[in-house]
């Protein structure tokens, strides 16, 4: 699976200079397998009982 996204754009969110939007944020938490609180804070979050 691809995210679909130029380098140049990939480069833009690990700077800081764009937010990806949630439709990216939900293709990324199933590619790397990792909850979007990760992708955010990179923190997981206890579930809640």
């Amino acid at each position: 699976m691809d995210l679909n996204i130029s380098r140049e754009a990939l480069s833009y969110y690990e700077n800081g200079k764009r937010s990806p939007d949630i439709e990216l944020l939900l293709t990324m938490s199933d590619y790397f397998g990792k909850s979007i609180n990760y992708l955010i804070t990179g923190k997981e979050y206890p579930e809640s009982k």
